[in-house]
């Protein structure tokens, strides 16, 4: 009988910390890399056996930006949907205050779902200190 890498990181799991991601986005055209990713890890591993962060910077802020007309605003919507459920399960999702200044995106406007940090760089370098596998799609 073959043993799948899920099998051994779920029996791994049990005697282990756990799992530690993050998940960065900085091409909007990522995004839904990143969502399946993202749902890929929580189905394959479980939300209670892993702390999931994403984080988001450079031009991949525009998704937050409510008064954007530029882009398809029904993919807009579903992505933000998506990202909302992902939250709900426990995913971190982290937006760059620099980005969203350069962006011209107003940080009331955010959903309240993402936190927001200065520097995102400093977010990923922190958190790869703490233990966390960077991962960018």
């Amino acid at each position: 009988m073959a043993v799948t890498e899920s099998a051994m990181a779920k029996e791994g799991l049990g005697k282990m910390e756990k799992l530690k991601a993050l998940l960065h986005i900085n091409d909007p055209g990522k995004w839904r890399t990143v969502v399946a990713n993202a749902k890929n890890l929580l189905e394959d591993v479980g939300a209670e056996q892993l702390e999931l962060e994403i984080v988001v910077n450079a031009t991949a802020v525009n998704i937050f930006d409510a008064t954007d007309q530029e882009g398809n605003q029904v993919m807009r919507r579903l992505f933000l949907e998506a990202i909302r459920d992902l939250a709900q399960q426990d995913v971190k999702i982290v937006a760059c205050r620099n980005s969203l200044k350069a962006n011209a995106v107003h940080e009331d406007g955010v959903p309240d779902f993402v936190n927001i940090v200065p520097v995102a760089i400093t977010r990923l370098v922190v958190r790869q200190t703490e233990g966390y596998a960077y991962v960018k799609p």
